[in-house]
């Protein structure tokens, strides 16, 4: 089956739908680091709606992603420009990637460290947020950079609705 040369209204959906919910994620945690905290320290969170909303959107990312995941697997995606330098290609691919593995890796070691109290998987849910920041930044850079200095259609692809069914 050949490869769309778009995202389906679908994807484009969850795309979007899973970014704001991983920048709301990135930017309103304070309350769960400190419910967290007296959560393993064995006393009763002070901020249990904080840890509560976290958890819950963290679990809906999860699932979105699952589901964004299968309908990837089903459909497929747009292939890379070929006028695109090789290394732009790649980086691309790589970013997105990692991205995929973190939309899964954060809400996992997160449920973890919640409900099984580890304190290591809370360990690296942070490490996780640290690398995952410059990551969000560097995709964006990069879809700018393919639209202003690559002059190709990877940013409209996924600010439009699908042209092929």
């Amino acid at each position: 089956m050949p490869a769309p040369t778009s995202y389906s209204s679908v994807q484009i959906f969850l795309h979007w739908t899973i970014a704001a919910l991983v920048i709301f994620q990135l930017t309103v945690n304070t309350g769960m680091q400190a419910a967290f905290n007296d959560h393993v320290d064995g006393r009763p969170p002070e901020e249990m709606g904080a840890a509560v909303l976290h958890i819950i959107v963290g679990s809906i990312i999860l699932a979105l992603a699952i589901i964004r995941l299968s309908i990837r697997h089903v459909r497929g995606v747009p292939v890379a420009h070929a006028d695109n330098p090789a290394v732009v290609n790649w980086l691309g691919h790589a970013a997105h990637m990692l991205l995929y593995g973190f939309i899964f890796f954060m809400p996992l070691t997160g449920l973890v460290a919640w409900f099984g109290g580890l304190e290591f998987s809370a360990e690296l849910h942070e490490l996780g947020r640290l690398l995952l920041i410059p990551l969000v930044v560097l995709h964006a850079l990069g879809a700018l950079a393919e639209h202003f200095v690559f002059h190709n259609d990877s940013l409209r692809r996924m600010l439009t609705l699908n042209r092929d069914k």
